[in-house]
């Protein structure tokens, strides 16, 4: 369902992606952990081509593209690609001046063209399901942290995508909204959402995975099920940078 392979990112002269394969069937859960820096917000972006990746190649459903040095690929393809996957960023990203439900109706409505009756169940009916549907006149400053999150989380899905994205969702929240957000992503897996999470809440990680992958310097260290990496890791770099997150 989702299929990546020889996925390079460079920067200028930093090369920041070195030749990432990555496999993910319909329903899995892939979280991804490794230090800061390893390249794991940078792969994220690539395959929704929010960067647009140096080389390689990203398939997810029925949407497919391939990437080439001093290529640019054509709109319409990365729009096709794009429309794949939802994603939930750190910082929110919704739009200041609109409530919680035009935030979710926003991209239906300008993307999938959607009626706005049809956006407006659509929307209300995913922001039930995380919990907001009292806030649902709020406008971003009126919600907390978490509940800005779950809004995000909402928005992410009411495209209908194939694979949801989370990049850190819980990285910029006080530690007493942290749960609220990480209990709406435990459901999303439950229900057999197709999700790649990259995060640094390793509890969290153990429970919700079907797979870990360890990234460093651009490289895949480590890939394998929750219970290998965390309770019998083959890398020594895997050990390593568990040990130091436990003394953290």
């Amino acid at each position: 369902m989702i299929n990546v392979r020889e996925l390079t990112k460079s920067f200028g002269d930093k090369l920041v992606l070195r030749g990432i394969d990555l496999t993910l069937e319909q329903g899995q859960v892939l979280v991804l952990i490794g230090p800061s820096g390893s390249g794991k917000s940078t792969l994220l972006r690539c395959l929704n081509v929010l960067e647009v990746p140096t080389t390689g190649t990203v398939a997810i459903g029925n949407a497919r593209l391939e990437f080439r040095p001093n290529a640019k690929p054509r709109k319409a393809d990365v729009l096709a690609l794009r429309r794949q996957s939802g994603m939930v960023f750190q910082a929110y990203h919704l739009f200041p001046h609109l409530t919680a439900l035009q935030n979710v109706m926003e991209g239906q409505i300008t993307v999938q063209r959607r009626s706005k009756n049809k956006a407006r169940a659509k929307a209300l009916s995913l922001l039930a399901k995380v919990g907001l549907g009292d806030r649902i006149d709020a406008y971003p400053h009126q919600l907390s942290g978490g509940q800005q999150q779950r809004v995000g989380i909402a928005r992410a899905m009411s495209i209908d995508p194939e694979l949801l994205l989370f990049d850190e969702p819980t990285s910029a929240l006080d530690p007493e909204l942290v749960r609220e957000v990480l209990k709406v992503i435990r459901e999303l897996a439950e229900e057999g959402r197709t999700m790649i999470i990259v995060t640094h809440e390793m509890h969290f990680a153990r429970e919700v995975a079907d797979r870990v992958m360890l990234l460093d310097g651009g490289v895949i260290v480590e890939e394998g099920p929750p219970e290998q990496i965390f309770y019998n890791p083959q890398n020594a770099r895997t050990q390593q940078f568990l040990s130091l997150l436990s003394e953290a």
